[in-house]
């Protein structure tokens, strides 16, 4: 409910503040937590971030080279006492202690792709198995997020669940594409 504020030279309007997020309270978003969010740095990781601080019993633990995300997008969290950010490249070993791990680091995009076809390789396949990797050793839940893009140019619109993709095995997006089948595996 907005309110108004009447000056003699102008009106303000104020909203409230946003209510938190139904999520805070779902099963998966358990408290007392040590979570590892990597890719935090980014546009959706950053947003994972918010909400998963919001249960003020969680840790979160963030891991980002910043290939394609930004410092800026965590500044509200830096010195927060239940908030950690390491510049760190998940193609390197990484030894914490964490409950989930939210994988996310991931150079998704043409830009990247072109600029870099090596570095998204070896983020997507090295920096997955690696954190599949530390998964298993702390016993975490892992969750590895992707795009459409592993698909390629699909055949069919929308794609369903049983649909494996239309991948160019030698296009420019091909070091994203393959990446995805390696991992299938």
């Amino acid at each position: 409910m907005a309110k108004e504020a009447s000056n003699t030279n102008s009106s303000v309007t104020t909203k409230p503040p946003p209510s938190p997020s139904p999520l805070r309270n779902a099963k998966f978003f358990q408290a007392n937590m040590r979570i590892l969010v990597t890719g935090g740095a980014g546009f959706i990781g950053s947003h994972l971030v918010d909400r998963l601080m919001e249960n003020e019993k969680n840790e979160v633990i963030v891991v980002d080279n910043y290939f394609t995300g930004s410092k800026d997008n965590l500044k509200k969290w830096i010195g927060h006492p239940r908030f950690e950010l390491i510049r760190h490249d998940v193609t390197e070993t990484l030894l914490v202690e964490v409950d989930q791990i939210y994988h996310l680091a991931c150079p998704a995009s043409p830009i990247f792709y072109k600029y870099n076809p090596v570095k998204t390789i070896k983020t997507n396949v090295i920096g997955t198995l690696n954190m599949l990797g530390l998964a298993k050793r702390v016993g975490a839940r892992i969750l590895l997020t992707s795009t459409s893009e592993v698909y390629g140019d699909p055949l069919m619109h929308p794609q369903d669940e049983t649909y494996w993709g239309n991948v160019n095995p030698i296009g420019v997006r091909s070091c994203y594409d393959e990446e995805s089948e390696l991992l299938r595996l």
